[in-house]
Formats: structure tokens, C-alpha cells, sequence
């Protein structure tokens, strides 16, 4: 069976948001593009410091690479956005506005 080159095995994309009020936008320009609220996470810590993730993480597909980089982030008061995209389109989309609205990945 040939494999669709436009259809992606769900694939996580993710940045960090410095601003709460700039990952809220991002997410609400997610979900009006079509993304569903299964297909967007949102992690951070309010207040007091941040516990291991790791295992959440992983469990939404962020390499352990990531991971160790949020880590340090959510210390700061970082809140993470992840997508899930279905499709080269939505990945495309995804990057677009997370960056578009201050996310920022990691290097």
C-alpha cells in the first residue's frame, strides 16, 4: 500500500510562550483554522516550581532533547504550546501561527 506524502503520522509541534495572553491567541487561532481542541495542548506552571513533565512530554511526542529544554523554561514561568497536525497543510499552519503570535521552538 502507497503511503499519501500529504499525510503526516500525527505530529507534535511545539513552542514555548513567554505571555500567557500570547499563547491564549495562538490557541484561539489553532482552533479557528480547524485544529480541535484534541489537537492543541497547552502546558506551564503558575506559581511555585515546575515538577517533571518528562513522562507528560513524551507522552504527546516532544523528544527528550525538548523536553529537557522546557524544563528549564517552565522554571521561568514558560507556558508550552504542542500540536498535533495531521497533514503537511496543518504542520505548515501550525508553525505559521505559533510563530506569528511569539512562540518560540527550540533550536
Amino acid at each position: 500500500m502507497l503511503r499519501n506524502p500529504f499525510i503526516l503520522e500525527k505530529t507534535a509541534i511545539s513552542a514555548i510562550f513567554w505571555e500567557g495572553l500570547s499563547a491564549g491567541s495562538a490557541v484561539g487561532a489553532l482552533l479557528k483554522v480547524g485544529f480541535s481542541d484534541s489537537d492543541v495542548y497547552a502546558v506551564g506552571v503558575l506559581s511555585g516550581s515546575a515538577p517533571n513533565f518528562g513522562e507528560l512530554l513524551d507522552s504527546v511526542g516532544i523528544s527528550p532533547q525538548e523536553a529537557e529544554y522546557y524544563r528549564e523554561c517552565f522554571q521561568d514561568g514558560a507556558i508550552l504550546l504542542v500540536v498535533h497536525a495531521h497533514t503537511m497543510a496543518q504542520k505548515r499552519q501550525a508553525l505559521e501561527i505559533l510563530e506569528n503570535h511569539g512562540g518560540v521552538r527550540p533550536s
